[in-house]
């Protein structure tokens, strides 16, 4: 049982809860979580937001006059920081873990509709479902060892 209640009458929040349990979950079945898809968003974010604020001192310092060169080249520069990062997160769109095993990828991308209270799981590119009345108990707790064995199943039909 997880310790924490979900409000079973919204799926958005079944939802959200199902994927911050995902991790630990897949780290009892032994898969190791990369953590470089975060690091690379977050570092192409803080690289376009250096540039911005940099431009943004040097605009305050000098004319505009003296450093349009300096500024059409980190316009040009955060454009395209921007542009991969649109790509990076267009690529991996609803991906909410990317872990190894004994040298297996695992990337699972999770999403919901709005009323349906399915949790839809892509797993290594090939669909999945799991209803969430199968891994809550009816006051709004996660069955973590059903939820465990549920995912282990999908994870090793989609390897066979």
């Amino acid at each position: 049982m997880s310790l924490k209640k979900a409000n079973i009458n919204s799926v958005k929040d079944l939802h959200k809860h199902t994927d911050e349990q995902l991790g630990s979950i897949l780290q009892q079945l032994g898969y190791e979580e990369s953590f470089t898809l975060t690091d690379i968003k977050l570092g192409l974010g803080l690289v376009s937001v250096a540039i911005a604020g940099l431009l943004f001192l040097a605009d305050k310092k000098y004319e505009f006059k003296d450093i349009y060169g300096l500024t059409a080249a980190s316009c040009f520069i955060y454009a395209i920081l921007n542009g991969v990062l649109f790509l990076v997160n267009r690529k991996y769109k609803n991906v909410k873990y990317i872990g190894y095993s004994k040298g297996n990828k695992l990337v699972i991308a999770t999403e919901t509709t709005k009323y349906d209270p399915i949790y839809f799981l892509t797993i290594n590119g090939k669909r999945a479902q799991i209803p969430f009345s199968k891994i809550y108990d009816s006051i709004g707790y996660l069955d973590r060892d059903e939820f465990s064995k549920l995912l282990s199943h999908e994870i090793n039909k989609k390897d066979e």
